[in-house]
């Protein structure tokens, strides 16, 4: 996909995404005027107030976009152009902090999926989502949710009124659109194995940069062994938990809104297990 095609499709999403949010906000706003929840000078001043956010956000969303295709063209790393484009647009570091997860997640599921995963030639790259169960698992929970979403939102505005009705359905439209995001997520940050450490991705959810130096050991699962969780950082949403690290100290993987596990193992799903730990060896890992 060409630049041109690329920022046209990247503007089409857009579009579209907002386009939608405004829409579900009038429902909102239509919801609480019918109930006599808020008059007509409070909804005006709603109305105001939320016009200025969506075209904050809107241009907030395409200046991102811009300053992302701007880094890639000149970063080796897909992951470092992310932060430089973060750090371009939203500037202040509270700012980063407190929506950088938000960004990312509306990047990876209305824009990633037009742009081909950046990934360096000559990288040692590790993948899972074609061995996971990703994909299913997101059209599990879209499935099980949002045909339902109108009758229990009708229900819910009926018996408790509309505020606690469209709470639930913007959560729940939320964590559909944060299981969208963690599929394209593991398509453009693949496991990479490095001359000097392992950068461990899973999606949005997980990530920890590993030394070499740090892995006392690295071995095959085999696909019956039961594992036993405790202590143990077990990658998510993977079909094969198949190569198994212990650690001479405990790492640190660092999830979403702060999160974070400290493990002295992991049991991680990459797409050849055994060229990985081929290439593990090489570079002086204990492997069996």
């Amino acid at each position: 996909m060409t630049a041109t095609d690329y920022q046209g499709s990247a503007n089409r999403a857009k579009a579209t995404f907002f386009l939608g949010l405004a829409v579900l906000l009038s429902l909102v706003y239509y919801s609480a005027l019918s109930r006599q929840q808020i008059a007509w000078p409070e909804l005006a001043a709603l109305l105001a107030v939320t016009l200025a956010a969506l075209i904050y956000d809107y241009v907030k969303v395409g200046q991102f976009l811009t300053t992302l295709g701007r880094q890639e063209a000149v970063q080796a790393s897909h992951e470092l152009a992310i932060q430089r484009a973060l750090t371009a647009t939203l500037k202040w570091p509270l700012l980063k902090k407190l929506f950088e997860t938000e960004l990312l997640t509306l990047y990876y599921a209305f824009f990633a999926k037009h742009r081909e995963p950046h990934v360096r030639p000559n990288d040692n790259v590790f993948d899972y989502s074609a061995a996971s169960n990703a994909h299913d698992v997101f059209l599990f929970v879209a499935l099980s949710q949002l045909p339902f979403l109108p009758f229990v939102h009708i229900v819910i505005e009926q018996h408790k009124g509309p505020g606690p009705a469209w709470i639930i359905t913007a959560l729940t439209l939320w964590s559909v659109i944060w299981y969208l995001a963690q599929v394209e997520a593991a398509r453009h940050r693949p496991i990479e194995l490095g001359r000097t450490e392992v950068k461990y991705r899973f999606g949005l959810m997980w990530a920890a940069d590993i030394p070499l130096t740090t892995i006392r050991s690295a071995r095959r699962i085999e696909v019956d062994e039961e594992l036993d969780g405790a202590g143990m950082f077990l990658s998510p949403l993977g079909s094969k938990k198949n190569v198994m690290l212990e650690f001479g100290s405990p790492i640190q993987f660092k999830g979403p809104y702060g999160l974070h596990k400290r493990r002295q193992r992991a049991a991680i799903s990459v797409d050849d297990p055994a060229y990985f730990l081929r290439q593990l060896a090489l570079n002086g890992v204990a492997t069996h």
